[in-house]
């Protein structure tokens, strides 16, 4: 993979790694979202997938309901 550079205080991509980054949102993937979510700690990980989960269930029960 592409190596990263510094650039007042952040970290830029370098064109390889924005070749990729591109392909990934042309593709149809929430980059900002991923971004996000590595910004979060494991527990808030772990609720925001529980409640996910829960309401994945709540909706299939009332499918077939």
């Amino acid at each position: 993979m592409a190596a990263t550079r510094k650039q007042q205080g952040k970290t830029m991509e370098t064109s390889g790694q924005a070749d990729e980054v591109r392909a990934a949102i042309d593709y149809g993937i929430d980059i900002e979202m991923l971004i996000d979510n590595i910004k979060r700690d494991p527990g808030e990980l772990i609720r925001r997938h529980q409640t996910a989960l829960n309401t994945a269930e709540k909706l299939r029960e009332a499918k077939y309901k």
